[in-house]
């Protein structure tokens, strides 16, 4: 009977194949993303040993799972297929947890582009920013058919200062995707200045 952690990681067990029948009492692993503790993960996964999956560790999950190749192919409710259910039920629901998860993939890349995590993040953070937007603007347009003026703070002012943790290269692409998804130029312009102020300081001069 093969270990769980062989027969549910297509990585581990072609290293163990092409071992040559030889009695493998140890392999050793370069560059796993995460390091020692997204192993130590993995490896509770595989053996029943419970843990929470947060926002906070959903990254380093999602990125040695695809290293570690934990799919479906190798095992029934593998680790990437759990990953990504969390991803899409749970953390990438909120801006702020869409945010957090990108700014860890920051440090995972070039893997977690290869997993997917990137890209799905931006593509949360952008649906859900263009939906509150087109919500906002409609409250807006309802007051003012009212006669009643609105003194609103802008609802992308709450959520903004989410992005200045985001390297300049990441923060472009959600700006882009942004666009893309139909949110209003003009409400660009403070996310964009708030940025720069608190991510650009000392290289750009306002």
């Amino acid at each position: 009977m093969q270990f769980p952690l062989v027969s549910k990681s297509g990585y581990i067990e072609k290293l163990v194949s092409a071992s040559s029948g030889d009695d493998v009492s140890f392999i050793e692993l370069f560059d796993v993303p995460g390091g020692a503790e997204a192993f130590e993960l993995a490896t509770k996964f595989c053996y029943g040993i419970n843990f929470e999956i947060s926002v906070e560790n959903i990254a380093v999950l999602r990125c040695v799972a695809e290293y570690l190749e934990m799919t479906e192919d190798y095992s029934v409710g593998n680790l990437v297929g759990r990953a990504d259910s969390y991803l899409n039920e749970v953390a990438l629901k909120t801006i702020s947890g869409a945010v957090s998860i990108l700014h860890v993939s920051e440090r995972l890349l070039p893997i977690a582009e290869k997993a997917k995590v990137v890209s799905r993040c931006i593509d949360a953070i952008a649906f859900i920013a263009s939906k509150e937007t087109q919500l906002c603007s409609s409250m807006r347009s309802d007051i003012s058919s009212d006669g009643m003026a609105s003194h609103q703070r802008p609802v992308v002012q709450w959520w903004a200062e989410d992005f200045t943790v985001l390297r300049i290269d990441i923060f472009q692409r959600v700006v882009i995707a942004m666009m893309a998804r139909g949110f209003k130029q003009f409400s660009l312009g403070p996310i964009i200045m708030l940025y720069a102020q608190k991510s650009l300081r000392g290289l750009v001069r306002l």
